[in-house]
């Protein structure tokens, strides 16, 4: 995960690209956390942020794009971010690890995932995070999530707000960003989306205080997301 800046990248022409017809895209992509899977609410970043700081990392001034997020989660995943070389990231990304497996464990699925994993039968599916590979694997694992692609935390590929680990997806599952959909919960997973050229479903989760922007459409949950995506 190289050091870049943590405020939206640019935009491509085709980013803000909307559909009408959701049910003619080739791949979905979708975020994990509080999007498929609450893993947050059982994770204590404010633990892991605490023996981060222990071990010499300082916390970084200047956070970035606004979030859902717990202070804590925010702090500790722009410091993983920020890191400079991927020797210190993965010392870092060693800290937090523990934290996100324990809570994996205990990772409640959000309101409407049965009704969306049906909706996406037959269609090339994505998994795009900011969470560990490991605990994704695991909350994988523990729900049968079926996915034909996962890019999770790591040095290697600049993290969302930036496009890359949609591209990353999409190149493995072989389908360009204007036939593929991001659907997310957080104003970075809209703002990864722009940046790479996807339509984009925010999940509100109920919140009225989210800060979509430009998203081609809004599900209060997954029920209406697989809604939108049998339309």
């Amino acid at each position: 995960m190289q050091q870049t800046p943590l405020n939206q990248p640019p935009r491509p022409e085709a980013a803000n690209l909307r559909r009408r017809n959701w049910s003619n895209a080739q791949a979905i992509l979708l975020d994990l956390d509080r999007t498929l899977i609450d893993i947050e609410s059982e994770v204590d970043y404010c633990a892991a942020l605490a023996r981060l700081q222990r071990a010499g990392f300082g916390l970084r001034d200047d956070l970035g794009a606004a979030t859902s997020w717990g202070d804590c989660t925010r702090r500790v995943i722009d410091l993983l971010i920020g890191q400079p070389d991927r020797e210190t990231w993965q010392r870092a990304d060693a800290i937090v690890v523990p934290c996100e497996l324990e809570g994996a464990e205990r990772a409640r699925a959000m309101p409407g995932l049965e009704t969306l994993l049906r909706a996406l039968t037959g269609r090339p599916v994505g998994i795009v995070t900011l969470a560990s590979a490991a605990a994704t694997q695991r909350v994988i694992e523990r729900y049968g999530l079926i996915v034909d692609a996962v890019v999770a935390r790591s040095f290697e590929v600049p993290a969302k707000p930036h496009p890359d680990q949609l591209l990353v997806a999409l190149g493995t599952l072989g389908v360009e960003p204007a036939h593929a959909v991001m659907v997310g919960d957080s104003e970075r997973d809209e703002m990864a989306a722009q940046a790479a050229g996807l339509a984009f479903i925010g999940v509100t989760n109920g919140r009225n205080d989210h800060r979509f922007d430009t998203a081609a459409a809004l599900a209060m949950d997954l029920n209406e997301v697989a809604a939108l995506l049998s339309e």
